[in-house]
């Protein structure tokens, strides 16, 4: 585990992106968003999480999203909603 790596996403979602609980058709899923106009701010957040293995897609041109259930769990490990 590279907790440098998880730091830095930490900080980029805390400054730039959002952890959202959505309810689809009764059945609740965490989301997580990233967004931001400099590609490379993008770039640098996309290979932090390639580097840590987790799973994101780009939803627009601007954001970054990551929805996969063992993805949202491994992110809620470091990151985790604001309490």
């Amino acid at each position: 585990m590279d907790r440098a790596t998880e730091d830095f996403v930490r900080g980029l979602i805390h400054s730039d992106g959002c952890r959202v609980v959505a309810n689809d058709r009764g059945i609740k899923s965490i989301r997580y968003h990233f967004t931001n106009h400099s590609d490379d701010i993008l770039n640098l957040f996309t290979a932090a999480l390639d580097h840590l293995r987790i799973p994101w897609t780009r939803s627009t041109k601007y954001v970054v999203s990551i929805y996969r259930k063992a993805a949202t769990t491994r992110l809620d490990e470091f990151i985790g909603p604001k309490v």
